[in-house]
């Protein structure tokens, strides 16, 4: 009788110990969950401030130019892209863009009116950026004006925000 007193002690301690261990598990991982909300939501937060000012500070660069330094502009604006985009970028500047500016002797100023968050996550977001460009030709020295929509991705590399595609809308 003293040998099953002693084994159900036994067993009653190992049954604590495991509801225990499984209530600090428990708690462990509701703690962790409610952290990584908290990280989320304040990369996110920080995204949507960051990719604003970004987006009004960098579409310029990217989209405007003078014939005259179009080759030097445009090539200063390729570390603002992520490898794939910017190898598309580069074939589309030196195969179409550096071409008909000199050719047309255009200067193609962009303005950016405003600035919208679509999606912001910690690592890639995408703005909906109003534009309002002006485009000059040298053959015609009537300016044409013009407001366009542009949905604006971007990808977080290394810590530094890149722009991973422009598409117009």
């Amino acid at each position: 009788m003293a040998g099953r007193q002693s084994m159900n002690r036994g067993w009653s301690g190992l049954v604590a110990l495991v509801v225990l261990l499984g209530v600090f598990v428990g708690l462990g991982a509701t703690a962790g969950k409610l952290y990584w909300n908290r990280v989320e939501a304040r990369g996110e937060q920080l995204a949507r401030t960051e990719l604003v000012e970004l987006a009004k500070a960098e579409i310029p660069k990217v989209l405007g130019y003078e014939y005259k330094t179009v080759e030097g502009s445009l090539t200063e604006t390729f570390p603002m892209f992520t490898g794939d985009y910017r190898r598309e970028f580069e074939a589309r500047a030196i195969n179409d863009i550096i071409p008909q500016a000199r050719e047309r002797q255009l200067v193609n100023q962009v303005d950016v009116t405003g600035v919208g968050v679509q999606d912001a996550k910690r690592t890639a977001g995408s703005v909906l950026v109003f534009i309002s460009r002006t485009v000059t030709s040298g053959k015609s020295k009537e300016p044409l004006h013009e407001g366009s929509r542009l949905r604006v991705d971007f990808r977080k590399v290394d810590s530094k925000w890149l722009i991973s595609n422009i598409v117009p809308i």
